[in-house]
């Protein structure tokens, strides 16, 4: 397989336009546009901020649990596709599973997104009181001698993990693809901006600037697994691997600044409670030719963060998108 064949496109990442009252005096679709971006779609918009600055009022235990109860409720209701597409990936990853504990696991899924969902107003607290953690001991020293990229899968909830990572007193730069909703995308842009987190536009933005961070010796955190356009672009399970994700740009990135990969996930234990784990950081091979095949490094990252997945399918974010 040729390696020049299968790298990633590069992209630049635009923020979507606001429709202007031009666009309402046009007519026909732009007027549409403007009435569903000003007025339909805010009230989406007002739903989501009213039960985030809500639920920062209750327990964390409390807006967890509320979350996953939502989950539960409107999952397989409302959301009927991602639900039977959850229920064939579970399938696919699991085959051996029984009618019943696919159907446990189904319940799992919608009460694992519920929660992630509902604890934005809570991650502060979730990180400080709610997260056990195994294998974090020395880590901030070990970021100290050299350039780090920190690998993890979206698990239970990604955003107590780089917390975490703050609170050790670790400094963490990553990408951000904001979602579509504006009002998630101030959630999240408050959420870490406000806690310190450093953020990097997405696509051809975010290379050279994350390699600036690792020539001076930062850390960088990305998340492997993918979801692009619906479709599930990594881990691969089972399927050939390919250059069109992250694996491919944290290899190059890994090989150019000779960073340290360094493979993190984060679990939901029971309820509002958390397991981090950290592994046995490693090196990819250092190769400066930018044409050099990248399938060998590829794989070595899948072959960390598959097996993640693969213990926690009903946690993973991306268990919904298509296979």
């Amino acid at each position: 397989m040729k390696d020049g064949a299968s790298k990633r496109k590069a992209w630049t990442y635009q923020p979507p336009r606001a429709p202007s009252l031009e666009d309402f005096w046009a007519g026909g679709d732009r007027r549409k546009s403007f009435s569903r971006y000003w007025f339909f779609e805010n009230i989406d918009n007002a739903i989501d901020l009213f039960f985030y600055f809500s639920f920062m009022l209750l327990p964390a235990r409390v807006c967890s649990a509320l979350g996953g109860c939502l989950g539960r409720i409107l999952a397989p209701r409302f959301h009927r596709g991602a639900y039977g597409r959850a229920a064939a990936n579970l399938k696919t990853i699991r085959p051996e599973l029984t009618d019943a504990e696919l159907q446990t696991l189904l319940v799992a899924y919608a009460d694992s997104q519920g929660r992630q969902m509902a604890e934005y107003s809570v991650v502060p607290r979730l990180a400080r009181r709610h997260v056990r953690m195994i294998g974090t001991e020395g880590l901030a020293e070990r970021c100290a001698q050299r350039p780090v990229i920190f690998i993890a899968p979206h698990l239970s909830n990604w955003e107590v993990l780089w917390h975490c990572l703050l609170g050790m007193g670790v400094e963490v730069t990553m990408n951000y693809d904001p979602p579509r909703r504006r009002s998630r995308h101030y959630i999240v842009n408050r959420l870490r901006k406000r806690a310190g987190l450093g953020i990097l536009k997405p696509g051809r933005s975010f290379v050279r600037p994350a390699l600036r961070v690792l020539e001076n010796n930062g850390n960088l955190l990305m998340f492997c697994d993918e979801g692009f356009n619906g479709h599930i672009r990594a881990p691969f399970l089972g399927r050939s691997p390919h250059l069109e994700g992250n694996y491919a740009v944290i290899a190059r990135m890994a090989q150019k600044t000779n960073a340290l990969i360094y493979p993190l996930y984060i679990s939901r234990e029971e309820g509002a409670d958390f397991l981090l784990q950290a592994l046995e950081p490693f090196n990819l091979t250092r190769n400066k030719d930018a044409d050099a095949p990248l399938f060998g490094e590829v794989n070595r990252l899948n072959a960390v963060i598959e097996p993640m997945v693969r213990a926690h399918p009903e946690q993973w974010y991306f268990i919904d998108n298509r296979l």
